[in-house]
């Protein structure tokens, strides 16, 4: 790795035609294009030291600068092309125009042409069948380039579509299943929808939607077998005011374009602009960027995650960081691999094996002097060529083109990870593992880790099947009953190559019961103490819409849930405190749990940010009260977003086990002209079974011939001898 000051830019003024949206702080932090040649690895000509930073399994094959492209003042947005016989393109952006570059040999590109656009900051480009389309916030509407003859050198502009009101849009988005192009933005639009399966030179304008902003979307046709199959989702990143107001994730469905309705949506965490996202492969989880959190409040680079698993109910369920103070600006998802263009910091590439626990693999920083979070750098990239090879497009210094080293090994879970693990050990899952070319596994680094906040315990992988691919067996050893163990799975070679195989948290324990669960739909007996003038808590589904930082569903989707006030409109904390206390819980067993989702938003209004959320526990009834939490009256949890909490009860300070367990919630409005909205849900208190059971392997609660019989019938893939001895030494256990 190496890094070396680059050479400053000097500032520049271009042609932004129109804003992308109101006070757009791009126009901020223009320097001037990169002056100097680019790079190819055929010319052998080495790369001068330290022009760029990289880390992983990346490698830099070529580079065109702005001048090669022709001379353009600032690069924009990417993607990509592969034509009928097979070869790759490259379809760049810049403030002049578009330019189409052959890259199928990636260390040797060859520009076709370029179309010329009207001048701006902002140009965006899609693709379907063998047409590229083009938008820009300069105007002049939908350019339309027809590339089936582009492997002879010939991708000429064949027509411009400017119905649809305004020529001026921000971005492009197509379903390449269902055939609809949209335009996002451009003014105050939402959607504007083009028909391709009529023309894909001249289609049609066919529907609009308008009630919100939309910066950028993703549109998807749910495939056969799947809850929503068949229907047309626009997943949509979304605010009023130009995107400014109540921003977040709107879920639409445009499978009627004369009927377009909302779905669900959702205000991700700390939001200030949202900007870009992408849906996972299994349509599970929305990776969302926020494209001014990082200038705006001094985080660091955040990606929230989105549960999109019920579309009406988006919930954020965790985010993920670089690490660095840089913004991301747009993100890709290819199988578990997640392309993030983040601007000073360049193309970080994580993998989201894990979904809820990203991790950072690789990154090539166009930007090396530093990762602030100005925004100029690499603006997008593209990972979805057949061959591996992944293109970025920077503002300042045109195209790359990267290829990713094969790894040495591919492994992935086989079976199902235990719901929890047994106290006394022996859960185990099976994991594959194919070599490529000529690549031997290190059984010493091969390995299952887990932590049960003890320290880290180490054990190897056995071998079950020695063939292609190589089955190994991972085994859990002894935890500690009630707590959260920390686990991961890592597959090695002897060459140095090392890949994350599953990683996580599990509970170490025989059995959940459940003393107390409350999912909102009935009163089991809580209690409301009020101190305000308006806003106190009830019970109800939200009826708020989600605007102003109410919720728009509960958190569990049950339908129901505790709110702070719940009318249409006016419907926050005014004047003062108001708590919700639980019934009275019994909490003495030693291995008590408490969980609940809690929601807490104080950053609208003319006074935002000067309130707190409190969450107390007694164990004596509500005689006294500890703090437990307090949420506010910054950060990203003190801007909506629900967030499900766990704690052992034993391991609270100043709190002991009791038959007199007591939560309170307190909402407060103390501020001048704050908006405070809270909401509660999903409070269980439960308790954790320690009694050990091995050897009862379908679960029925006694270790018998069954379970006998199940081992033997995987004996030798799951199963060993070893496992039908903790069998037999256990038999006629009851558990």
């Amino acid at each position: 790795m190496n890094r070396i000051a680059i050479a400053t830019l000097a500032g520049l003024v271009v042609s932004s035609g129109a804003l992308a949206h109101q006070d757009d702080p791009k126009l901020l932090d223009r320097f001037g294009p990169y002056k100097g040649p680019g790079w190819q690895r055929s010319s052998e000509i080495p790369m001068a030291a330290g022009m760029f930073d990289s880390a992983g399994d990346i490698e830099l094959q070529s580079w065109l600068t702005l001048d090669d492209l022709g001379g353009a003042d600032t690069g924009s947005d990417c993607w990509g092309y592969v034509s009928a016989s097979g070869r790759e393109y490259a379809i760049i952006c810049d403030s002049d125009g578009t330019s189409f570059v052959d890259i199928t040999d990636p260390t040797a590109p060859v520009i076709i042409n370029k179309v010329a656009g009207p001048g701006s900051l902002w140009r965006d480009v899609k693709v379907y069948s063998d047409h590229a389309y083009i938008v820009s916030e300069g105007g002049q509407g939908i350019q339309v380039v027809d590339m089936s003859n582009i492997d002879i050198g010939v991708a000429p502009l064949v027509n411009t579509v400017t119905t649809g009101g305004t020529t001026v849009t921000h971005n492009i988005v197509i379903d390449v299943t269902s055939g609809f192009l949209y335009r996002t933005g451009g003014g105050d639009n939402g959607l504007r929808i083009y028909d391709l399966n009529a023309s894909l030179t001249s289609p049609p304008y066919v529907a609009t939607w308008t009630n919100k902003y939309v910066h950028d979307a993703q549109v998807v046709t749910y495939p056969p077998g799947s809850q929503y199959a068949g229907r047309q989702i626009a997943f949509c990143f979304a605010g009023f005011n130009g995107g400014w107001s109540e921003t977040g994730l709107t879920i639409l469905d445009v499978t009627d374009k004369s009927n377009i309705f909302t779905i669900g949506e959702v205000q991700h965490s700390n939001n200030n602009y949202s900007h870009q996202g992408w849906v996972t492969d299994d349509l599970q989880h929305l990776y969302l960027n926020d494209e001014l959190d990082e200038q705006n409040t001094g985080t660091p680079t955040t990606t929230r995650i989105i549960d999109i698993s019920d579309l009406s109910n988006p919930t954020q369920v965790g985010t993920c960081t670089t690490g660095t103070a840089s913004t991301d600006h747009n993100l890709y998802i290819k199988d578990n691999l997640m392309f993030q263009a983040n601007y000073r910091s360049g193309l970080r590439i994580f993998d989201i094996t894990n979904r809820l626990a990203p991790e950072q693999i690789s990154w090539f920083d166009t930007y090396p002097a530093n990762d602030n979070s100005q925004l100029n750098g690499i603006w997008s990239t593209y990972p979805y060529f057949p061959s591996g090879t992944v293109i970025g497009s920077d503002l300042e210094r045109g195209l790359f083109v990267w290829t990713l080293i094969p790894p040495a090994v591919v492994a992935t879970v086989i079976d199902p990870l235990p719901d929890m693990l047994n106290p006394a050990g022996g859960d185990s899952f099976r994991v594959s593992a194919t070599l490529v070319e000529d690549a031997t596994l290190d059984l010493d680094a091969t390995e299952l880790r887990w932590n049960d906040g003890s320290g880290w315990v180490s054990a190897s992988m056995d071998i079950k099947d020695p063939s292609t691919p190589v089955i190994l067996r991972a085994t859990f050893g002894a935890t500690e009953c009630g707590q959260q163990v920390s686990f991961e799975a890592k597959v090695a070679t002897t060459n140095g190559y090392t890949v994350t195989v599953t990683s996580g948290n599990l509970l170490s324990a025989n059995d959940i019961d459940d003393v107390f669960n409350d999912n909102g739909e009935t009163d089991p007996g809580w209690t409301v103490e009020n101190d305000c003038a308006d806003g106190q808590w009830n019970r109800g589904v939200p009826a708020g819409g989600g605007v102003r930082g109410e919720p728009a569903n509960d958190a569990d989707g049950s339908g129901a849930c505790w709110l702070t006030d719940n009318v249409q409109g006016n419907s926050d904390v005014d004047g003062g405190t108001t708590t919700l206390i639980s019934p009275v819980l019994d909490a003495s067993d030693p291995n008590a749990v408490v969980e609940y989702a809690r929601w807490f938003s104080n950053d609208f209004g003319a006074s935002p940010n000067e309130d707190i959320f409190y969450v107390r526990v007694s164990d004596d009834g509500g005689a006294t009260w500890v703090p437990l939490e307090q949420v506010g009256p910054t950060g990203p949890e003190a801007s909506g977003g629900w967030y499900f909490l766990q704690f052992d009860i034993g391991s609270i300070s100043g709190i002991n086990p009791s038959d007199q367990f007591r939560l309170a919630f307190e909402a407060n409005d103390l501020g001048s002209g704050s908006v405070v909205e809270a909401a509660v849900d999903a409070v269980k208190l439960s308790t954790i079974d320690c009694e050990s059971c091995t050897g009862d392997i379908d679960g029925n609660g006694v270790v018998d011939v069954e379970d006998i019989l199940l081992a033997v019938a995987q004996f030798g893939t799951v199963y060993d001898v070893n496992d039908l001895l903790v069998i037999l030494g256990a038999f006629g256990q009851e558990c």
